[in-house]
Parts: structure tokens; sequence; C-alpha cells
């Protein structure tokens, strides 16, 4: 489900209802130069693709083939992953103040709050 242009409680009551039944939920607006956009995936998994590190054999450091070893494409595995997406209304409830949320509030864009 996409939404824009709704009001917050609509969003809300929507999320409530997709989450609740494992729909995938997206929703977003611009105001001129600001924006916002929420997912809610609910119980995500996913594929990533990462790369193998080379191993370089012991006496090969400084050799012909080591630095082959390091030119060839390097060899990639593939590792599942599983994310837990926060439905809309405990995004909306974070509490900003104390201690625990000074962290989150050094990388949260100024934006952010012009938005709520």
């Amino acid at each position: 489900v996409c939404l824009t242009c709704c009001s917050r409680e609509s969003m809300v009551r929507i999320n409530q209802i997709c989450h609740k039944n494992g729909i995938k939920f997206f929703t977003g607006d611009v105001f001129g130069y600001h924006g916002y956009m929420f997912a809610d995936l609910g119980d995500h998994e996913f594929v990533e693709e990462k790369p193998k590190v080379a191993k370089v054999s012991a006496g090969l450091e400084d050799g012909p083939e080591a630095k082959r070893a390091r030119l060839e494409p390097a060899e990639t595995t593939m590792v599942k992953k599983r994310l837990q997406f926060c439905p809309l209304r405990e995004a909306l409830a974070v509490q900003w103040s104390g201690d625990a949320a000074a962290a989150a509030l050094r990388r949260t864009a100024p934006d952010y709050f012009l938005l709520q």
C-alpha cells in the first residue's frame, strides 16, 4: 500500500491494518524542498551479496601472484538477513528527550522536526 497526501491519523490507521495483516506499507509527501518517506515492511527477509576477502598465501605478500589476487574480481557470497520494521505509530512516538535519545538526535536531520 502506498499513500501520499493523507492526514497523520489516516496514515497511522491504514498502517495498523497493513502491519496486522502482513502487507507492505509506504507513505510519503513533499512540501517544497522538504519531504519524507516511511516504509513498514513488517518482518522482511532479504539476501545480501557480500564480497569474500581474498587471502594471500604465505610468502606471496609482494610477488606478482599477490598483485594478481588483488586485481582479480572478488568472489561473493550470499547472506540471508531479516529485519523487523516498526509501525508508523511507534516511529512517531519516539521520545527525543533524555540520554538514550542523544545519539539518535545527532543523526536526525533538523528537517524531520520541521515536518512534525
